[in-house]
């Protein structure tokens, strides 16, 4: 019995649900047919019933698979689940037909069962019988098949989003990597005590780094702390020219964010602005309802005519973690980008 509602692809509430309705309509026939009480109950009746629903799904399981050739991977057209109803219908009455008539020839009642007025009689309960199980069934496999569907593809999003993440990720290390390489050699020609801090600094950084990189978020508490430390090799290479300044509430560890998502925008303010002594960059991180990165524009004289990759991977990113877009805001001296908080199963 197992393997045939396996075959059927029935569950076991499903089977409970068909076998009280059938034990439901058989009672109601024997009340309204004024049956005593001591036969009204008797499970003979609706367990023949019950098993000629079962016969009902087979003949429409049957044809479903023969001529939707057993592929269930997409959900069908309604139009398809019409042609295996009627192919399933009519198959059904002719052979309950043919059936009635090979057992009443056997015990030779075929005058008293086949006459005009039984045989409709017994094809409008066929009919009715059909239209009631038959329709239950094809609802229900189409249910099912829409479930697993949606799951399938659900899954196969969440795959190809966690695959692009990575292949963000991979785009912003090497950047940080090298950015960070250069600045260190230009270091070491200038002062060798300052490189050997930088160094020093960078590698803890860099262990963050590969350790986060598995991760598609990290508490914004965790990122603050990297931004600063990010920060702080800056001041070594540039110091005076860019300044920090992080303003939050405390409860940074409930919030979460993608990795290295500050530390990106505080590099892009580096990168496409001048900062001096007398006119510094002022990078400005406040955090309350969202995150707000807001720096003045010191412009270069040459700007790079390429750029924007960044931004535009971060905001893939949070796209893909199942956030609202980043909102970028600029005018004629500042420049902002507004981050929303991500939700903790973005990391399940």
């Amino acid at each position: 019995m197992k393997k045939l509602f396996n075959y059927l692809q029935i569950d076991t509430y499903f089977v409970l649900f068909i076998f009280l309705l059938s034990y439901v309509l058989v009672v109601n026939n024997r009340i309204r047919a004024g049956q005593s009480f001591d036969v009204i109950f008797l499970p003979d009746g609706p367990i023949g019933q019950f098993l000629a629903a079962l016969v009902i799904f087979i003949l429409i399981k049957g044809v479903t698979n023969y001529i939707g050739n057993n592929d269930f991977q997409k959900p069908k057209a309604l139009k398809s689940y019409l042609s295996f109803f009627g192919i399933a219908f009519i198959g059904y009455i002719f052979a309950a037909n043919v059936f009635g008539l090979i057992v009443a020839t056997i015990f030779d009642t075929v005058i008293r069962n086949f006459n005009f007025q039984t045989l409709i009689t017994v094809n409008i309960y066929r009919v009715v019988e059909f239209i009631l199980f038959g329709s239950l069934y094809l609802a229900y496999l189409y249910s099912k098949e829409n479930i697993n569907y949606r799951t399938e593809i659900n899954e196969y999003d969440k795959a190809l989003a966690s695959s692009k993440i990575q292949q963000l990720k991979a785009q912003l290390n090497p950047h940080f990597l090298f950015n960070n390489l250069n600045t260190l050699d230009q270091l070491i020609e200038e002062d060798k005590d300052k490189a050997s801090n930088f160094l020093h600094h960078f590698s803890k950084l860099y262990r963050y780094s590969l350790i986060t990189s598995e991760k598609k978020i990290v508490s914004l508490r965790d990122e603050i702390k990297f931004a600063k430390g990010y920060f702080k090799l800056m001041e070594e290479k540039y110091l005076g020219y860019y300044s920090l300044e992080i303003n939050h509430y405390k409860r940074v560890e409930e919030v979460f964010v993608p990795p290295f998502c500050l530390q990106v925008l505080i590099e892009n303010a580096i990168e496409h602005n001048l900062g001096s002594i007398d006119d510094p960059v002022r990078i400005h991180i406040s955090i309350s309802a969202n995150i707000w990165v807001t720096n003045n524009k010191v412009a270069k004289k040459y700007k790079k005519k390429a750029g924007g990759r960044a931004l535009k991977n971060l905001s893939t990113q949070f796209e893909l973690l199942g956030s609202t877009d980043i909102i970028i805001e600029e005018n004629e001296t500042h420049f902002t980008v507004i981050l929303p908080f991500l939700n903790r199963n973005a990391d399940v």
